[in-house]
């Protein structure tokens, strides 16, 4: 073959040159330190890969340029039934896709006209330059030129625009220029930052591509050498992936060259070494699984945007793989399951997921969409509570990557409202209160962890809430976008709902990644301890603290109580070693005083809100803070300690407001739950008691800041106020739980003189 003669060829000369023993053997895979040459592209094929590729090899042999174009047919007809559809069939899914979707053409071409505003066919790819608009291509602009996802957006124009050939050769010429830029070492590496074949830019671009080329291939203009030219770099990239994809690292960035490693792997078996590249890439994405997957099922970045991504990562390989009959672990199918089960914990009434950490789709936006990825796990699945969350029809974001089967199956999916209501991920540290699955019902999700391995999308918002009611984001969280100048800001405690402590926020130590592009992380943050969690059917109790403040001689605890059908009541705890300190809670939305500064309410457009209500300590000051459209309420008190005792209240119109007696009365009663001041010796239910607030339904009583509680029967003490709730029991023996953030000692008299002591547990129980 030609391949041999001329190697032989090149080793005699070199022997003749260097001497003895130096000869040159031909590659026995695809190499990664240069771009396959005409004749390695067939020399490359698997020697056992069928009759096909004999007949190319035949063909070579007599004419080079005949073998070639005989090898781009092969890999035409492979294409057709090896990707997630049929490219034959582009047309004809196009006009489907088209009709399904509409107004999907003026996002396509904006983002189009925004990459070739920027960057000529032949791109450079090592900063720093101009761009086409005369301004220096920023870190930010230049990854996405990396990626070229901008450049698939022109492959739907140029099928939108009856197949104009000009796109495709604006993709050639750049996807050349790449190539020119890689031979000549003129292209950003690794260590500055923004390197183009960096596994995330490179897998990015690997995925944008297939998909390209897959459009292209119906294309006159995209010729059988352009066909094949992208073939080469496609090859190149796998090889580059899987020389510097071994060993595992953390992060989304590996796990998407991952993929792309195995997509060409799949698609181009035919060369010698892709079935080890779908080995490697195959136990990376493993490994990621296991360890990047919590035992919850929640992705270990804590993050829903890269949970999302994570899924839509690992399904297009698991579809791919499935449709040519690749072999996929068992375990991968129970662990990627897990994923769509952790979704449907932490979902809401509404079907939509909230904001956590560095979520990015929508910057500002106040809620995450699930319907369009629950999709994929309805596929894969047919679970008929992960179906619930699904989609009605097909998503745009999944359509090109089903079959047509797929996509008719989707209209008779079976689909089961969740019976699930409170619910945790314990691993990833968050934790559900939930009253039900109608669209008003009451949500709130908090926040209590951190990813061991890699916080970098961490915001500061440490047991932080997020919470809706009667349809409505009653406290928000927001979406983050990583170019915008203020991205530290919004990763950061001021737009969260969190206690702080002397105006410092929970992340400090900002640090802007190495390229430039924006994006940046918070060395320190505070490390969570979850103290109690208790569910029940009329209330829910969380308790947790952090060391945030540590460092100032101040210990903060919070604690949650969801009072199912009325509301939340938030207690904040600060103790200081160190003197003074100014104590400081922070709520999202828009809030007017309602009179004293502290009683605040935020009122949403169909008449419903929030309203914020001081029940213990008073607050000493407020305000009110707006940035991007986005406003807060602050409270602060000062002193060695200091307690907060907050009643969240959603109302759901005019006439179900807080009553302005309740300021005057100290008693009101709301939707079945009846609160009450005390100033002392209170009697309730046959019980006498200390607590400082009662707060009652017909199962039981909660008695917040008690010390003693006493029935005919007996009288319990505690060494320091505390909270409990007391069970309304048929029993002659009321059961006591305790409501606390630190265990009590306690001393517990009997009518017959007979005395124990003890203490009690957070979430602990004790029998009166």
């Amino acid at each position: 073959m030609r391949m041999k003669r001329s190697v032989i060829a090149l080793g005699l000369l070199c022997a003749s040159l260097f001497g003895p023993g130096l000869i040159l053997a031909a590659p026995t895979q695809v190499p990664a330190d240069r771009l396959l040459s005409n004749e390695e592209l067939v020399s490359l094929l698997e020697s056992e890969s069928g009759p096909a590729l004999d007949e190319v090899r035949r063909r070579f042999e007599a004419d080079e340029a005949a073998g070639l174009k005989a090898l781009a047919g092969y890999f035409r007809e492979a294409f057709s039934a090896r990707y997630y559809f049929d490219w034959k069939k582009t047309d004809e899914r196009f006009a489907d896709y088209r009709t399904r979707f509409t107004g999907k053409y003026g996002g396509y071409a904006q983002k189009k006209d925004i990459h070739l505003s920027l960057f000529p066919a032949h791109a450079r790819w090592k900063l720093p330059y101009d761009s086409l608009k005369g301004e220096p291509v920023s870190a930010y602009e230049y990854r996405h030129l990396a990626r070229q996802h901008k450049v698939l957006d022109m492959a739907f124009v140029h099928l939108y625009e009856d197949r104009r050939p000009e796109y495709v050769d604006y993709f050639t010429a750049q996807r050349d220029s790449l190539n020119v830029a890689f031979e000549a070492g003129e292209y950003e590496k690794d260590e500055d930052g923004n390197g183009v074949y960096e596994s995330f830019r490179a897998g990015y671009r690997v995925m944008n591509w297939l998909h390209v080329h897959a459009f292209f291939l119906g294309t006159d203009r995209y010729d059988w050498r352009h066909q094949l030219e992208t073939i080469r770099t496609l090859l190149h990239t796998g090889a580059m992936l899987y020389e510097r994809n071994r060993s595992f690292r953390y992060g989304n960035h590996q796990t998407r060259g991952a993929v792309a490693l195995a997509m060409i792997a799949i698609l181009f078996r035919d060369y010698a070494g892709t079935d080890a590249w779908y080995r490697g890439a195959m136990d990376i994405l493993g490994e990621h699984l296991e360890k990047e997957v919590n035992p919850d099922g929640f992705q270990f970045e804590r993050s829903i945007h890269y949970h999302i991504g994570d899924i839509f990562n690992f399904f297009q390989v698991l579809q791919l793989a499935q449709l040519n009959g690749m072999p996929v672990p068992e375990e991968w199918r129970r662990k990627l399951k897990s994923m769509f089960d952790a979704a449907v914990v932490l979902a809401r009434p509404d079907r939509t997921l909230p904001v956590l950490q560095d979520d990015t789709d929508a910057p500002w936006s106040e809620f995450n969409v699930m319907a369009d990825f629950m999709l994929m796990g309805a596929i894969l699945f047919d679970d008929p509570v992960i179906n619930y969350f699904a989609a009605d029809e097909v998503a745009p974001a999944v359509y090109w990557l089903l079959r047509d089967q797929q996509i008719d199956a989707l209209g008779s999916l079976d689909r089961d409202q969740p019976e699930l209501l409170s619910a945790e991920l314990p691993d990833t540290g968050y934790y559900v209160m939930r009253e039900g699955w109608d669209p008003g019902d009451y949500y709130m999700v908090i926040n209590a962890g951190l990813s061991e391995h890699k916080p970098d999308h961490q915001h500061g918002d440490m047991l932080g809430l997020v919470a809706r009611a009667n349809g409505q984001e009653i406290l928000p969280n927001y979406q983050v976008r990583y170019s915008l100048p203020d991205y530290e800001y919004f990763k950061n405690s001021l737009v969260k709902n969190v206690a702080i402590v002397d105006g410092i926020p929970h992340g400090t130590e900002w640090k802007g990644n190495k390229g430039g592009s924006g994006f940046g992380k918070w060395l320190r943050l505070p490390q969570p301890r979850v103290i109690a969690w208790l569910k029940s059917d009329d209330w829910d109790f969380f308790a947790g603290t952090h060391d945030g403040y540590s460092e100032l001689g101040v210990e903060h605890y919070r604690k949650v109580l969801f009072l199912k059908g009325l509301g939340w009541i938030i207690r904040d705890v600060f103790e200081s070693t160190t003197g003074s300190h100014e104590f400081q809670q922070v709520w999202q939305g828009h809030y007017s005083d309602e009179g004293g500064g502290n009683h605040h309410r935020a009122t949403f457009a169909d008449g419903s809100g929030l309203e914020i209500l001081q029940l213990g300590d008073q607050a000493q000051s407020w305000s009110v803070t707006t940035k991007r459209g986005k406003g807060n309420l602050m409270y602060a008190l000062a002193g060695e300690s200091g307690n907060y005792t907050t009643l969240l209240y959603p109302f759901n119109g005019f006439s179900n407001r807080i009553p302005d007696s309740f300021s005057t009365e100290g008693r009101v009663a709301l939707n079945g739950w009846t609160l009450r001041r005390t100033a002392g010796k209170t009697e309730i239910g046959g019980l006498r008691t200390d607590a400082a607030l009662i707060v009652e339904n017909e199962n039981g009583v909660i008695l917040l800041d008690t010390q003693w509680i006493s029935s005919s029967d007996a009288t319990v003490h505690f060494d320091v106020a505390g909270d409990v709730y007391l069970e309304y029991a048929e029993a002659d023996t009321p059961l006591l739980t305790l409501l606390g953030h630190e265990s009590l000692a306690y001393r517990l008299e009997t009518a017959d003189a007979t005395e124990r002591k003890g203490r009690i547990e957070p979430a602990g129980q004790l029998e009166l």
